[in-house]
């Protein structure tokens, strides 16, 4: 944040016509105050707050020289001083909007937004037009995730003075609503009137790095380092780029470095958990989580980045995990007020049917989205879509053609989306991200709709009371686990997803007939490898001692990564000899199963997408029940397609089911044929799955209706 001292850069007095509490300025203070500032503005802040205490001991109602003071000691970092001493100039002169608009800026870069907004418009009630107050406004506005109303300041202040920070405030928001083109834009322009000003380079690379232009992104990133070294936001940039590209060692030095030089900065802490959890260090990776919630626990998306990586981690047990989620929900519910419901409540009309969710795209969330939206009678369930979807593709194109409403949530406070449900009259509300990332559970908390619905995108509580039913199958969800639910669990008839396969090549003969050995595969993510998964794979691999196997993801192109994931193969007792590590995607990338005879499963955090993939490619993938209530996917397929065989109830039984495959070339010959045909008749069928769930649709509305005419017989 920027402080205001171009007013002073020009003037030869500090007294005039209409100033307030400055005494009489002698020539001599006047050449004094003229040299600090010279010095102030190059830099040399030591010289220019002793000048400015020099001035202050002759004239101590000189409020320049306290205003000054405040400035300088804001460019040491010393906030609370600074404050101190710009509100000392206020009390002697406290008309002056300069001095409120750079109040305003040390507030908001104390994290004190509400009160730096009070400041702000303080000022523009005087003069509508402050660049400086708008800008701090802005940046206030942002704080406050009130993206809609800072664009509007930032698009005003830059209107009444284009300078490269206003036109950075204004690059940053833009791309606060996912308009990237334009940012790129802004902060360009923003670059020609400073090459150099790294807050716009950082701000550059953030855009680079939505619109995955990677090395755009690093070379912005470097030009900004040399500017500022010390800057930990810039690190924390860094250590998110590399991250997302697959240098997970790199990305760990970044983020160390930016906690290094702010050991308090959340998104470094937070950041750094992140990185931990994907090579499976999970120990550290939940305290970075939870430290990152305690450094700014007014922030939820560290919180679901934290509920997130609890319900990944292999440390927990399910009611462990349970119970940090309702925690989560109850003390946001506690706090945040019910909306009202002046929906129809007429039983059988058409309901009004709202999703919410960021993966509105390419992305495997629309895999099992996809059947659902297109086979949905949108006559009598109508549509309305709330996308909080950062890059739209065609595929979000598509959905749009299918909504009767369609709202782009980017940038909309929790209470303007909820306001706008309720403005659309939505009869049952879906959430589709659970505590994925870019979700809004907080609007859920308002409870905008008269039914809530969690469904899909997380396969676990979101801890909200206020979401009515948790949508899903007895074989994914257990009803024994109900009771680590804040949600009902609504059971469908048959499962609970429905897949559509992606475009790919016919089913591969099994890759043992040519090598003469059994490939193992797994093309989980790391993260899933977890402690219990070696302990699985090493009885899998000493039970069948000419098999290999193959680990296959991306990520694996870091040679550090491949070395750490083999030392811990390793240390689990799995002979380096034995395995083999691929990393180039293959196109299509279905085609990495013609080279596995057997995926194995992982757990505690079962698979999902992955289990659909390789077994629509032919690839048997058993599974093990022990751990249902983490994650039941794979075993709800294999039980719906009707291979209940390959549901092992115990890491032994588990074992003895992948040998049998292996030893029985025939026999993972036929499943190989005969895997595809099952699925595309139980689980790719959209109609049969979009009836399902509108009858539930239906159901869940009349019990709404129903215990709403009968509150006596109502339960919750």
């Amino acid at each position: 944040m920027t402080i205001i001292i171009e007013r002073y850069a020009g003037f030869s007095g500090i007294c005039g016509p209409g100033r307030q509490g400055c005494s009489v300025t002698s020539t001599a203070t006047i050449q004094k105050l003229h040299s600090a500032v010279r010095h102030h503005q190059s830099g040399d802040l030591p010289t220019a707050l002793q000048l400015y205490a020099e001035i202050l001991r002759t004239q101590p109602d000189n409020a320049d020289a306290w205003h000054l003071s405040g400035l300088a000691a804001f460019a040491t970092g010393e906030l609370t001083q600074a404050e101190s001493l710009i509100r000392h100039a206020l009390e002697l002169e406290p008309r002056e909007p300069e001095f409120k608009a750079n109040l305003a800026s040390v507030l908001v870069n104390q994290g004190r937004s509400d009160e730096a907004e009070k400041v702000c418009r303080d000022v523009l009630r005087v003069d509508s037009k402050h660049p400086g107050a708008l800008s701090h406004l802005g940046t206030a506005l942002r704080q406050q995730r009130r993206f809609v109303e800072s664009l509007d300041a930032f698009q005003t202040a830059v209107e009444q003075q284009k300078t490269c920070d206003s036109l950075c405030n204004l690059g940053a928001v833009l791309t606060e609503f996912g308009r990237f083109e334009d940012a790129r834009q802004v902060l360009t322009e923003a670059l020609e009137l400073n090459p150099r000003q790294a807050q716009a380079l950082i701000n550059l690379a953030a855009v680079y790095r939505k619109q995955n232009d990677f090395d755009a992104a690093v070379q912005a990133l470097a030009v900004a380092e040399q500017v500022l070294p010390d800057s930990c936001e810039l690190f924390i940039n860094k250590g998110n780029l590399l991250q997302e590209h697959g240098f997970v060692m790199e990305s760990i030095e970044a983020f160390q470095t930016a906690i290094d030089l702010n050991s308090s900065a959340p998104g470094a802490i937070g950041g750094l958990g992140r990185v931990l959890q994907n090579i499976g260090q999970w120990e550290d990776s939940l305290e970075a989580h939870r430290l990152a919630v305690e450094l700014d626990p007014t922030d939820q998306r560290y919180q679901s980045i934290y509920l997130y990586a609890v319900t990944l981690s292999p440390l927990l047990s399910p009611s462990d995990v349970a119970q940090r989620h309702l925690e989560w929900g109850q003390t946001l519910e506690s706090t945040t007020p019910v909306l009202s419901h002046p929906n129809d409540r007429t039983i059988d009309r058409p309901l009004r049917i709202g999703y919410m969710s960021p993966d509105l795209r390419s992305h495997a969330t629309m895999k099992f989205l996809g059947p659902l939206l297109d086979a949905h009678d949108r006559n009598a369930f109508p549509l309305y879509f709330y996308s909080d979807t950062v890059t739209e593709d065609s595929v979000t194109d598509h959905v749009r053609q299918l909504s009767t409403g369609w709202c782009k949530t980017l940038g909309l406070s929790d209470d303007e989306i909820a306001a706008r449900i309720q403005q659309d009259q939505i009869d049952i509300l879906v959430d589709l991200a659970g505590h994925t990332a870019g979700n809004r559970l907080p609007v859920f908390a308002r409870k905008p709709a008269p039914v809530q619905v969690s469904f899909l995108g997380y396969p676990n509580t979101t801890g909200l009371s206020r979401i009515d039913y948790f949508l899903t199958d007895a074989i994914r969800t257990p009803p024994q686990t109900a009771a680590g639910y804040a949600e009902q669990l609504w059971l469908l008839p048959q499962a609970g997803f429905c897949y559509r396969p992606p475009e790919s090549g016919d089913v591969a003969p099994v890759p043992c007939l040519r090598n003469g050995y059994i490939t193992l595969g797994s093309t989980h993510r790391l993260e899933k490898i977890s402690p219990q998964t070696l302990e699985l794979w090493a009885a899998v691999m000493a039970a069948i001692p000419n098999a290999r196997l193959l680990i296959f993801r991306d990520v694996f192109e870091s040679p550090s990564l491949r070395q750490q994931t083999t030392q811990l193969l390793e240390h689990a007792g799995i002979a380096v000899d034995r395995i083999d590590f691929g990393w180039e995607m293959p196109t299509p990338y279905t085609d990495i199963y013609a080279t596995i005879d057997i995926l194995l499963e992982v757990t505690p955090w079962g698979a999902g997408t992955i289990a659909c993939d390789s077994m629509w490619m032919g690839v048997p993938m058993p599974t093990v029940t022990h751990n249902i209530g983490r994650c039941g996917g794979s075993a709800s397929l294999l039980h719906h397609c009707g291979f209940p065989e390959l549901i092992a109830t115990s890491n032994a039984d588990y074992v003895d089911i992948i040998l049998a495959l292996a030893n029985d070339s025939h026999l993972l010959t036929d499943l190989r044929q005969r895997l595809r045909p099952a699925m595309a008749a139980a689980v790719c069928n959209g109609p049969r799955y979009a009836e399902d769930i509108e009858a539930a649709y239906r159901q869940m509305w009349q019990t709404f209706v129903t215990a709403e005419s009968s509150p006596g017989d109502a339960q919750c």
